[in-house]
């Protein structure tokens, strides 16, 4: 593979696509099976096409080579946060910022700046990470971008949500509608393509969820429908993304006291989960456990809290 080529003195845009295409089959392998099944392909696949900036080539070329050397190291970023090796994941962001910052591609630094915020809302540190998707927000504006706002709009939500800030969530949510309706001047590139009606929806749904467990729990009529369209709405290609929302909708069921739906919605979670080579959806498993272990009194809550406490994660 690419690892057994010799790197050329001069590169051609040929060479450029390759690693454009390489990027892209990694990160579908990402969305079907998550970082643990491609992440050390990735790292390999961006160590060796780094040296291609050594190599002699025309400006257009070398510019879209930061650009597809950008890209691969925010996917390695994102395969190793998704699989627990946060510290690596945030080296490879900084490779990703300095390349796409060199060429002033705007958009991949937004795309960047999300993932990173990812990790910080992932982790619990809702402000952090609303202090990165601010700067996030300010390169999709400079590139002209209302697709990459929506999506950090909408994570924004989230972010107010998980502090109990109903006012705000509510505000980034229809600001994220709102931008997702405009159009972009330059389209949707490949590292964005995945947020779409579906992903908006589920996104929808966990910030109602946030809201049900922050500030009242009649806010999971909204998340429920919301998420129950994403689960169905995603593609088979999708198979991280599905299992992370039927999380969300179990959790509530949970809220609901409807404990032999979540006990069901709990079960597939856990077989899809299971599929997938992701700490992230293992990490997201233990507070529904957490919940489910609330109520003692009901048999279908504490099988559920066995059957995640019985879960291993395919790393």
């Amino acid at each position: 593979m690419a690892e057994r080529r010799s790197v050329p003195a001069r590169i051609g845009m040929g060479d450029v696509e390759r690693l454009e295409a390489e990027t892209e089959r990694l990160r579908g392998l990402d969305y079907r099976q998550g970082g643990g099944v491609c992440r050390d392909a990735v790292i390999v696949t961006a160590a060796w096409n780094d040296q291609l900036l050594r190599s002699t080539s025309t400006e257009i070329v070398r510019t879209r080579l930061h650009v597809a050397l950008a890209d691969v190291h925010n996917l390695a970023g994102w395969t190793c946060f998704d699989t627990g090796l946060e510290q690596a994941a945030t080296r490879h962001w900084d490779q990703a910022l300095v390349l796409a910052a060199e060429v002033g591609h705007q958009a991949l630094i937004a795309n960047i700046h999300y993932r990173s915020g990812r990790l910080r809302l992932h982790n619990g540190r809702r402000r952090e990470a609303l202090e990165v998707f601010d700067r996030a927000v300010m390169a999709a504006k400079r590139a002209r971008s209302h697709h990459a706002t929506a999506m950090l709009r909408a994570n924004e939500a989230w972010a107010h949500a998980g502090l109990g800030d109903q006012g705000m969530a509510v505000i980034r949510l229809r600001q994220a509608y709102e931008d997702f309706a405009r159009p972009s001047a330059n389209g949707v590139p490949a590292w964005a393509r995945f947020f779409d009606e579906t992903d908006l929806s589920a996104l929808t749904g966990v910030v109602h969820t946030e809201l049900a467990r922050t500030v009242d729990p009649g806010h999971t009529a909204t998340a429920i429908p919301a998420l129950t369209a994403a689960i169905l709405g995603y593609p088979d290609a999708m198979t991280r993304s599905r299992a992370l929302s039927m999380i969300a909708l179990t959790a509530n069921h949970l809220l609901d006291n409807d404990f032999a739906h979540a006990d069901l919605v709990g079960r597939r979670a856990i077989a899809t989960a299971g599929t997938v080579s992701s700490i992230r959806v293992a990490d997201r498993l233990q507070p529904l456990r957490h919940l489910a272990d609330r109520y003692r009194g009901d048999p279908h809550a504490q099988a559920l809290a066995a059957r995640i406490a019985a879960f291993i994660p395919s790393l």
